[in-house]
């Protein structure tokens, strides 16, 4: 009985010495480090804040694709409460990722994540999620942190509202509360401080219609990473998208009686230049002035992919769209 005692008492002290108690607070503190707060326009059921992943010293920021990028007026919290401009640079669709960059003094450098160091896991490791899910921090406060462990290694079919969610890569499904509000694009790691994954959006199963927590491998993020942070748009496309025409800038007009901003630079935001009274685009309520980011389910990021995604949709289906209207997000509706 002693020795049961004694190894009871010698098993509690390993499990609760300070030595392990100053790891997993070092482990903790030094995931909260590459965590950003991500503030931009909201509306309606959008909200206006998220999170990121600072992923190079020259303020490189990984999120997920969302309304939030797309919008302008993007603001960026450091975890010591710095804040930044930021501009999207790069989206994929596919991975639902996207990089923004933070607008650093000169020299200027931050805490980051290597994405070469993340992890494997499998079904049951256990895991913590890092976010600033229902804004519990606006400035050098600590973001949340949620237990859970991974349940599955599944493809994801899921749905926002009616539409089909785009992320077509494997994901991990979490027991873990991670689909809420701003915890999109924050940082999944072991409880060893591993990175692991991007916790995702908060997106509903196409046919339960159950809340679904999930996180995108970093593993798997990282070659779409590497190929964001040169400002290269990655977008996989399956035989429907494949053989769907892109519509000019001459058949939007003539089609939709919508004329957009010229593509001057790079990127050019998808601006409307002009709608013709009575046509498609008017009787939808698009106006002069309206900045085009979403069309569907997808993010526009530049008016050359109006054309390709109003493509995509077959004739005499309605076309959602999300415009941004004096930073306000109205939803409408396009008649093809």
């Amino acid at each position: 009985m002693k020795n049961a005692m004694l190894l009871v008492t010698l098993i509690s002290c390993l499990w609760f010495s300070p030595t392990s108690a100053a790891a997993d607070e070092q482990m903790q503190e030094n995931a909260q480090r590459v965590i950003v707060k991500l503030f931009g326009a909201g509306g309606g059921t959008l909200d206006s804040y998220g999170t990121g992943i600072v992923v190079s010293a020259d303020g490189h920021v990984l999120t997920v694709a969302s309304h939030l990028i797309t919008t302008g007026g993007l603001t960026a919290v450091t975890a010591d409460g710095s804040r930044f401009t930021a501009t999207t640079q790069a989206t994929s669709m596919q991975a639902d990722a996207a990089i923004v960059k933070l607008n650093l003094a000169e020299n200027q450098q931050l805490p980051f994540l290597d994405l070469a160091t993340a992890a494997d896991a499998v079904p049951g490791t256990p895991v913590l999620a890092f976010s600033n899910m229902f804004r519990v921090a606006a400035g050098s406060e600590p973001v949340s942190v949620v237990h859970g462990v991974i349940a599955a290694t599944t493809p994801l079919n899921a749905v926002q509202g009616r539409w089909k969610f785009p992320l077509r890569t494997p994901v991990w499904i979490l027991d873990a509360i991670t689909n809420n509000s701003g915890a999109a694009g924050g940082l999944l790691t072991s409880q060893t401080g591993k990175p692991l994954g991007l916790i995702g959006r908060e997106v509903r199963h196409e046919e339960s219609r159950t809340w679904v927590n999930y996180a995108v491998p970093l593993k798997t993020l990282q070659p779409v990473v590497e190929e964001l942070m040169q400002g290269k748009s990655t977008r996989l496309k399956n035989a429907d998208e494949t053989a769907a025409a892109t519509l000019s800038d001459r058949q939007l007009t003539a089609q939709f009686g919508l004329t957009m901003m010229p593509s001057l630079l790079q990127r050019t935001p998808a601006y409307v230049d002009r709608v013709i009274a009575g046509s498609a685009a008017a009787e939808a309520g698009l106006q002069r002035g309206d900045l085009i980011v979403l069309i569907g389910d997808t993010v526009i990021t530049d008016v050359r992919e109006v054309g390709r995604e109003m493509g995509a949709f077959r004739q005499g289906v309605k076309i959602p769209l999300t415009v941004d209207r004096s930073n306000q997000l109205i939803n409408l509706q396009l008649t093809n």
